[in-house]
């Protein structure tokens, strides 16, 4: 028998999260772990409660107009996996933890900030089965951030 480690738990955990994702979009899931490994909240990506989705809609105004990934954040219905999250949390509860992120291998701007609003100091991302694992410190977010914007 082999057990899996924590990073492979936590990242299986976060796909799982994705599959309740109604975005035609991406499928994507978040888990927020506290240093002692108990589970602070998860998220994935989503609309706002009582709004309907595009998956209900039957279309998404991103894929009819070929927005960009990464781009024109406002013409999305949908909150974000790591925003939802983090929402869920709330900061005295994300304060020092670790975010694992199943569904991406980067970060947007505006989740970079909220996570560091949020006091989180690492996400660990996996795009899919097939891709590396990235890992992103909140001091590489923050020195993104200072450098660029």
């Amino acid at each position: 028998m082999e057990i899996k480690s924590w990073e492979e738990y936590f990242l299986d955990l976060a796909k799982t999260c994705a599959s309740r994702s109604n975005c035609l979009r991406a499928q994507v899931g978040a888990v927020i772990v506290g240093d002692d490994k108990k589970i602070k909240a998860t998220g994935y990506n989503g609309t706002p409660s009582k709004v309907q989705s595009c998956y209900e809609r039957g279309e998404c105004y991103r894929i009819k107009n070929n927005i960009p990934s990464g781009t024109c954040y406002e013409t999305c219905r949908s909150i974000h996996a790591e925003q939802n999250a983090i929402i869920q949390a709330g900061q005295d509860r994300c304060m020092g933890a670790t975010m694992y992120i199943w569904g991406h291998n980067f970060i947007c701007i505006l989740c970079k900030r909220f996570i560091l609003q949020a006091g989180i100091k690492k996400v660990i991302l996996k795009k899919d089965a097939d891709t590396p694992t990235v890992i992103v410190t909140a001091e590489d977010i923050r020195k993104e951030l200072e450098s660029h914007y």
